[in-house]
């Protein structure tokens, strides 16, 4: 059976202290899945034919910009984080769904020194991964939201530059602990679903994991709409 583990596997090791890991590798892959999605529809947009596939990404943006908008009532506001909100959701839910794909993570294996370690990982399993979107997704929340007054700053404070001080060290807190609150969420409910997955299908490889497959198919979809819905929430609170 594959070595399961929290943390990403080496793969490739390049000197004494660069190395490629499996979850790496996965994110390449998923890159790659989305920019070339996005790429089609985007090609079939502009030359004004109308398909499955820009029917679904036009559905799927009107459906950001009034979730958005209902949440922040300001529409300059929500165009302006609009695509960074969007683009957290698609490949969120990419990456789930890419490592629900029989084959991507159990087929492709390589022997190490740890045993028998998979070359793809669910990359949202790995907290360097959650980590690495927490930490962008909140610097970027608050460059895109700097400039309205409807978002919160507590960067100006009428006050002593003591208290100043104070308020802000608390806010600094407060943004650490949404950091760590995203990255563990995320990271938890995917690692529990990969290690579920991959036990059914050594144990019964047949039809048994196929429902709970459907299962994690929309599991996927909902843990990706609730950290961009959280990310979202930033932007005021």
């Amino acid at each position: 059976m594959l070595n399961i583990s929290l943390s990403a596997d080496k793969i490739i090791q390049i000197g004494s202290y660069f190395y490629i890991t499996n979850t790496v590798l996965a994110t390449w892959a998923t890159i790659i899945v989305v920019v070339a999605i996005t790429g089609l529809a985007a090609w079939f947009l502009k030359r004004g034919k109308n398909n499955y596939l820009v029917a679904g990404s036009k559905l799927l943006i009107r459906f950001f910009y009034k979730f958005i908008n209902g949440i922040l009532g300001e529409e300059k506001l929500t165009l302006r984080v609009l695509p960074l909100i969007a683009t957290i959701f698609i490949f969120i839910t990419a990456a789930n769904w890419l490592g629900l794909v029989p084959g991507f993570i159990s087929s492709f294996v390589i022997r190490t020194k740890e045993g028998v370690v998979p070359i793809f990982k669910t990359i949202n399993a790995d907290l360097n991964t959650t980590a690495s979107m927490a930490i962008t997704s909140i610097i970027l929340i608050k460059i895109l939201s700097a400039k309205f007054p409807e978002a919160k700053s507590y960067l100006k404070v009428g006050v002593s530059r003591l208290f100043h001080l104070i308020i802000a060290s608390f806010e600094g807190l407060s943004e650490l602990t949404r950091i760590i609150s995203l990255s563990f969420r995320l990271t938890g409910n995917v690692f529990a679903g990969e290690v579920l997955m991959m036990v059914l299908f050594f144990l019964v490889p047949y039809f048994v994991p196929i429902p709970f497959m459907f299962l994690e198919v929309f599991i996927g979809i909902f843990q990706a709409l609730i950290f961009s819905t959280l990310v979202l929430v930033f932007v005021k609170w």
